[in-house]
């Protein structure tokens, strides 16, 4: 029996680490918006950046479970399998980028201020970001659906001189 929970498990986890990366930048533009915690707002920065890269290595891993679990089903799924591949792949890259805007406002997220409305594109895209991985939850259901559906099972094949079953008589 093929089991798709890992794939969903790791998507869940993706989402959970994305809704974390946006909740550290929040902490981080309130800290920049600050004269006395600005020196904290680089350090969120660099943890947001690093709890998005971990959203990545989630994404992968339910990326893997998909493979595995799309081999197990065999070929008459592929259409679902891949559309859920294509929405992992698409998130993978956008997280990517995230991360990348995560660490080049850390370097200046120091100055009072200056940061704040990077920061705030950034809470807004990983919100978004969140949202697109939940709803990939409709691709991981057709996949249930299509691999749990029962393939009819095969005819026996006809004794020796018999015609076939549901056959006409001659």
């Amino acid at each position: 029996m093929c089991d798709p929970t890992p794939v969903r498990n790791w998507m869940i986890a993706c989402a959970v680490a994305v809704f974390a990366a946006a909740a550290i930048v929040i902490g981080a533009a309130i800290a920049n918006g600050s004269w006395w915690y600005t020196y904290l707002s680089p350090i969120g920065m660099l943890v947001a950046a690093a709890a998005t890269g971990g959203a990545m290595v989630f994404c992968s891993q339910a990326l893997s479970a998909l493979d595995t679990y799309c081999t197990c089903i065999g070929k008459r799924c592929d259409g679902a399998c891949n559309n859920l591949r294509a929405a992992l792949r698409a998130a993978m890259t956008v997280l990517g980028i995230q991360a990348t805007a995560c660490l080049t406002v850390a370097a200046y997220a120091w100055i009072p201020g200056a940061a704040n409305p990077a920061q705030w594109v950034i809470i807004g895209s990983l919100i978004v970001e969140a949202a697109l991985i939940i709803s990939a939850i409709a691709f991981y259901n057709a996949l249930v659906a299509c691999g749990s559906a029962s393939t009819p099972p095969p005819k026996p094949p006809a004794p020796p001189g018999m015609p076939p079953i549901g056959a006409a008589p001659r």
